[in-house]
């Protein structure tokens, strides 16, 4: 809806096996935020692993901007069997009817509803009704590779701020894991906020910023 004066930004807190991805840092210092990225990635690692890593990264940032990604993270630990099990974290806020919280929750769950293979619950968070969205896909492979399949799990939240939707979506190959990464979505999910943030009349109107803070 144009003619509004305002933008909001929205916080939560993320648990320590999430590295962030240096989004909307100037290009002065993105490399070195990147090769950052990389030693945590691979903290006894070799060289090309971590400069081949920062560059498949670099490459990422540039199609999550322009996507219109607000915050994107990779999440990294051991398993209890010693694999590494890995997912995507992404989050963006999108502009909505300015509905009660109630009324947009309710509106998200029927729509998604509505696609196949889509397993869609409303929860409760304390910043509101939000809706939880699990499905899978598979990447085809080709002679050389098989196919992969990948777990997503959604939770949308709609803003106490009227007109403002924040997407979380979580995809993992580790279908084994995925009750440890729903557990830790839901307790993001559980540290969101939203708020105001000034802005000049003639900009316009897209989220300011997703802030982080690691736990």
């Amino acid at each position: 809806m144009s003619g509004l004066n305002r933008e909001v930004s929205i916080e939560f807190e993320t648990p320590d096996i999430f590295h962030e991805l240096p989004l909307h840092l100037p290009a002065e210092v993105l490399d070195a935020a990147l090769w950052e990225l990389a030693e945590k990635i691979w903290p006894a690692g070799t060289e090309f692993q971590r400069e081949t890593t920062a560059l498949v990264y670099a490459d990422l940032t540039d199609t999550l901007m322009a996507d219109g990604a607000m915050y994107a993270s990779l999440g990294l630990f051991e398993t209890e069997d010693g694999e590494i099990s890995t997912a995507n974290l992404i989050a963006r806020v999108e502009s909505v009817d300015e509905e009660e919280p109630a009324v947009v929750a309710a509106s998200v769950q029927e729509e998604l509803a509505l696609q196949e293979h889509r397993d869609v619950d409303q929860v409760d968070l304390p910043c509101g009704p939000a809706v939880l969205s699990f499905h899978s896909t598979e990447l085809d492979g080709d002679s050389a590779l098989s196919s992969l399949a990948f777990a997503h799990v959604e939770l949308y939240v709609p803003s106490s701020v009227p007109g403002w939707l924040a997407v979380l979506s979580l995809s993992t190959p580790s279908f084994a894991e995925l009750p440890r990464y729903v557990g830790w979505l839901r307790r993001i999910g559980e540290t969101l906020t939203f708020r105001y943030a000034a802005q000049p009349e003639e900009a316009s109107r897209t989220p300011t910023d997703v802030r982080s803070v690691f736990g």
